[in-house]
């Protein structure tokens, strides 16, 4: 059977066609029920609300960069952890995750994992999303996300992400009780993506869509020199192990080996002042 995948950026458009296995596309005795786009309205209320989760409010975001990239630092000295030139922080708006989610697809009970999740944005975001409006768009699939997780091996950064949850439980309570209530489970944990203890395993088995942000590896664990094209080895393999088939995994700025059982689905250009002019989503499927 051939799939048509479509990745839509202002005027890029790419297409790509691919044949998948069987085991793929025949997990279920029905078609997945596709969550419609996300309302540019709901995106926007969205992101306001994980801007003042995360205390952004008036364009304070440069300060929280700054303590997070502390965070970062403070976790290098430690002679057990990674080299310093494997860790650069990096972040994506709600908007742009917004947009990637809608090229891949969301579907109902879909469970997401942030990998090197740092300040927790995307996991908030991502756990309000997809809320529904009503019952009647619950049982058209709005309400998604089942489940929304966060790792990094930054015990700093994780510490950050969790008072950022706990933040926006405290907004919506006060605020938005309906978004609330239908919000996606958030868990915020401690992991080395590479050696995953038992806890980090479970929760790799569990996701079906994955994302990460990769000027997390800006060295050693990449090939080539062009960021949008390195290969990452070791990233590859260390979710080749723990993803189950049929994940969707979105990888930004860089590649894995589709000797890892990772088949490629189409690329999509999405802006980030961290990396400009712009970066590539490269979204897989894993066999």
């Amino acid at each position: 059977m051939t799939i048509s995948i479509y990745f839509l950026a202002s005027s890029v458009l790419v297409l790509c066609c691919a044949v998948l296995p069987a085991s793929v596309i025949a997990f279920s005795s029905s078609a997945p029920v596709i969550a419609p786009e996300v309302h540019p309205a709901h995106v926007t209320k969205v992101t306001q609300l994980v801007k003042a989760a995360l205390g952004d409010e008036d364009g304070a975001n440069d300060n929280r960069y700054a303590f997070a990239r502390d965070a970062v630092t403070s976790f290098q000295e430690n002679d057990e952890s990674p080299p310093s030139n494997e860790l650069v922080y990096g972040e994506l708006s709600v908007e742009v995750l917004a947009r990637i989610l809608d090229a891949v697809g969301v579907q109902q009970n879909d469970v997401f994992l942030d990998i090197g999740s740092g300040d927790g944005a995307l996991v908030l975001g991502a756990s309000l999303l997809y809320v529904a409006a009503d019952d009647e768009a619950r049982s058209n699939g709005e309400n998604a996300m089942k489940m929304c997780y966060g790792v990094d091996i930054v015990p700093g950064l994780v510490e950050r992400s969790i008072s950022h949850a706990d933040n926006l439980q405290r907004i919506l309570q006060d605020n938005e009780s309906f978004l609330q209530q239908n919000q996606a489970d958030i868990e915020l944990l401690l992991g080395d993506i590479h050696q995953p203890d038992t806890q980090l395993q479970n929760i790799l088995k569990e996701t079906t869509i994955a994302v990460c942000f990769a000027t997390t590896w800006s060295a050693e664990n990449s090939v080539g020199t062009s960021l949008q094209g390195r290969k990452l080895p070791k990233l590859s393999k260390a979710l080749s192990r723990g993803l189950s088939s049929g994940c969707r995994i979105v990888i930004i700025d860089g590649k894995l080996d589709e000797e890892d059982e990772f088949l490629w689905m189409g690329d999509l250009r999405i802006q980030c002042p961290d990396t400009a002019p712009y970066s590539v989503a490269t979204l897989y499927h894993k066999q």
